[in-house]
């Protein structure tokens, strides 16, 4: 568990996906799915905020931007952590494959012609990005599987262009968020605390060896490599 949470950790952060390794596992020693949904999020939370910490203390996140797009996922999160027990997700997975294939293909295209024209300059929030993040909160409190990529796609589109900042802005956002989700899980009774303090662990370290990787100087590739290798492995899993 200790080792599948490093793991988690270094892919959360760097790229998106790392339940794709947690969920399995904490089904597999005997939890529900939606006690493993609900246990995920503490390594998620902690590891976020690990990565969060070192972003900024690198100057690569303003703290009252951060916390303002968090803010704007805070009501879709509580909804959809509510409803994430409810809610049947066949055909919203099979969307979502659509999406994070169409998000790492525009990775991998410049986007110097597409700055030109656009008014907005770099680094300055776009209108769209506040209801974008209304509703990635909803999703992020309903399964989280995969919402690093959704974050990251929008922030480079309507924030920043620049990588390293989009995973600092995300992580922060992603932890902020986690908090909630968690209490609505455990009122619910579906957090199993001593396997999710475990993982969570491994997944602090797994967090701090990324956010090297993200700040080193081929970063940007590494990330998009990381995202392309885990889209595709978790498309699979979520087509089949």
């Amino acid at each position: 568990m200790f080792s599948v949470g490093v793991g988690a950790g270094f892919i959360n952060v760097l790229a998106g996906a790392g339940s794709m390794l947690t969920l399995p596992i904490l089904i597999f020693v005997g939890l529900d799915p939606i006690t493993a949904n609900g246990t995920n999020r503490i390594g998620i939370l902690l590891e976020n905020f690990t990565a969060a910490r070192t972003f900024y203390h690198h100057n690569l996140v303003d703290l009252k931007k951060g916390v303002k797009l968090a803010l704007w996922t805070l009501p879709g999160a509580i909804l959809g952590a509510i409803a994430g027990v409810r809610i049947g997700n066949f055909w919203f997975q099979r969307i979502m494959v659509i999406v994070l294939a169409f998000s790492t293909v525009s990775l991998f295209f410049s986007t110097k012609k597409a700055t030109e024209k656009s008014e907005r300059s770099d680094g300055v929030v776009s209108p769209w990005l506040y209801p974008t993040m209304l509703g990635l909160g909803f999703y992020g409190g309903f399964m989280q599987l995969g919402i690093g990529f959704l974050f990251i796609f929008a922030l480079r589109h309507l924030l920043t262009k620049n990588i390293a900042q989009v995973n600092a802005y995300k992580t922060l956002i992603v932890a902020l968020y986690t908090l909630p989700t968690i209490l609505i899980f455990a009122w619910m009774g579906q957090v199993h605390w001593r396997l999710g303090l475990v993982i969570a662990i491994g997944g602090m370290i797994g967090a701090r060896l990324a956010t090297g990787l993200t700040m080193s100087r081929r970063g940007e590739l590494w990330v998009k490599v990381m995202m392309a290798i885990t889209i595709l492995l978790m498309a699979a899993k979520l087509w089949g």
